[in-house]
């Protein structure tokens, strides 16, 4: 790696990079940037959450129609104009490059800095916590529910349970193992990023068969429901398949035949956004992908067509296979008596529990839930690669992806040579970048909108909770200070920053 002392004159001949070479190796095929951003989109997790929380809260919506248009939406907008940028300026650090020299450096900086912040001290750390509060816990007491054998549910509740350590009252077997897990992943990715790929590989693979078990015994198996539900209820004294709608209906509950309402399809978005809206992982490690002008483009836009389309089969078939009464019932019940449903230690009806149920093969048993902690843990050297690649590039989540869509907007007429670089497509005599980075804009905006005003939706994300909306601010503040403070010191050490902003950074 060679090095050029940064010049302060401000001539245009002036080399402003420290650094003519990042030192990264572009050894990211464009596999290993699907499955990136597949398990950054993680499909199990999200159709979890979205059949376990959106049937109840909107009840006429339709969840298959909201995965359709909120996949299209999301591939031929936000991805679109993260991939045109990746492919036209395949820089590490991503959207922090493709914001600064589109729009601005204040800009790019107080984007890549809270989208870094929220991955060092929340996605890192909730990853693994998530892990082992949900998904391990759900695949023990699943396992043991269903073959007998009390000893998983013994160690699920052993994990969960609080103890007092130093006088603090919490669950340090969580703490405990999610360090480990953390400084395990971190370890791994010290290795070098070669291991790192063969073992994504490896982990996918698993993770992956899990969900073809998932669907194969919604597909093959899935009339058989209301049976393996009366067998667990017998064993573990829960509500029968056919008690859970009046029981719900009972406990005050009256959306469970309620018509088709596209209103309340539109307010499902939310929940698939946060599946088919965070396909954009390869972007942040554009200086290590390969032919990232094609690459890119595959990974981040085909990724979201495909993960949106495997989303929309696991839904159509637990919505056939249970029932939307039913589904709708159940989660209705878990959210607001689940004493009242019974499921061993508070258990929640999630797709990955109720398809569980419809086997009694612990092969099966176990690739499930090994299947699904891989997908929960995974985002946790995702989040690190990321949040390293924008401190290299240094050398509020809607409104970060907001900024990006609008810097695609001016790309083509602010850096018109670096556009075209890239192929410079159009769409009806218009740049295509534009046209999606306004698209995105627009439907971004709205969501953002929902997540803001829509006191349901609020409620049930802590959007507007006081904790969220303090650090949300906090990161910001922190953040203008900073780059006011960087700016300053480097202006009296007379290094004009803003020189380094006119040309793309070294690789």
């Amino acid at each position: 790696m060679t090095s050029t002392p940064a010049r302060a004159t401000g001539a245009p001949q002036d080399f402003n990079f420290t650094r003519n070479a990042t030192g990264l190796v572009r050894e990211v095929s464009m596999w290993d940037a699907l499955i990136m951003n597949t398990l950054g989109m993680n499909v199990a997790i999200g159709s979890v959450l979205l059949l376990q929380q959106a049937p109840a809260i909107f009840p006429g919506g339709s969840m298959v129609l909201s995965v359709v248009i909120g996949t299209l939406i999301m591939a031929f907008t936000l991805l679109w104009v993260y991939s045109e940028f990746a492919a036209a300026m395949p820089r590490s650090g991503g959207d922090y490059v493709f914001v600064s020299r589109a729009l601005h450096p204040f800009l790019g900086w107080l984007l890549s800095w809270s989208q870094g912040i929220w991955l060092i001290f929340f996605w890192i750390g909730f990853n693994a916590w998530f892990a082992l509060v949900a998904a391990a816990p759900t695949a023990m007491i699943t396992i043991g529910s269903v073959t007998g054998n009390q000893t998983w549910i013994s160690a699920a509740n052993g994990l969960l349970a609080k103890h007092d350590f130093l006088g603090i009252h919490m669950q340090w077997y969580v703490f405990l193992f999610g360090t480990l897990l953390n400084i395990l992943f971190a370890l791994l990715l010290i290795f070098g990023g070669r291991v790192y790929w063969r073992v994504q590989k490896w982990l996918f693979l698993i993770a992956g068969l899990a969900i073809l078990v998932m669907v194969g015994l919604l597909l093959f198996r899935g009339t058989s429901i209301g049976a393996s539900w009366d067998s667990f209820a017998a064993k573990n004294g829960t509500l029968r398949y056919d008690q859970v709608i009046p029981a719900a209906k009972a406990a005050g509950f009256t959306g469970a035949t309620a018509p088709f309402s596209f209103t309340a399809t539109l307010l499902m978005l939310p929940w698939v956004f946060f599946v088919v809206g965070y396909a954009q992982g390869s972007a942040q490690i554009g200086g290590e992908v390969k032919r990232a002008s094609r690459t890119q483009y595959f990974a981040m836009v085909g990724g979201v067509l495909i993960n949106g389309a495997v989303l929309a089969i696991i839904v159509l078939l637990a919505t056939h296979s249970l029932g939307s009464a039913w589904l709708r019932s159940a989660d209705y019940l878990a959210a607001n008596d689940p004493a009242k449903l019974g499921l061993p230690g508070g258990l929640p009806p999630g797709i990955n529990f109720l398809t569980a149920l419809m086997t009694h093969n612990v092969v099966l048993l176990g690739l499930l839930g090994l299947g699904f902690v891989i997908w929960a843990l995974m985002g946790t050297p995702l989040s690190e690669l990321q949040a390293t690649r924008y401190m290299l590039a240094w050398g509020l989540q809607f409104g970060a992806f907001i900024l990006v869509a609008a810097a695609g907007v001016v790309f083509p007429y602010r850096l018109k040579s670096v556009w075209q670089s890239a192929g410079g497509r159009r769409l009806f005599g218009l740049p295509a970048v534009a046209v999606a980075g306004a698209g995105g804009v627009i439907a971004l905006g709205a969501l953002m909108l929902l997540f803001i005003f829509n006191s349901t939706i609020s409620t049930q994300f802590a959007a507007t909770a006081h904790l969220s909306v303090e650090f949300m601010l906090g990161v910001i503040a922190a953040g203008v200070l900073w780059y006011i403070g960087a700016y300053l010191v480097n202006k009296r050490r007379g290094i004009n920053l803003n020189l380094a902003f006119k040309q793309i950074p070294p690789e």
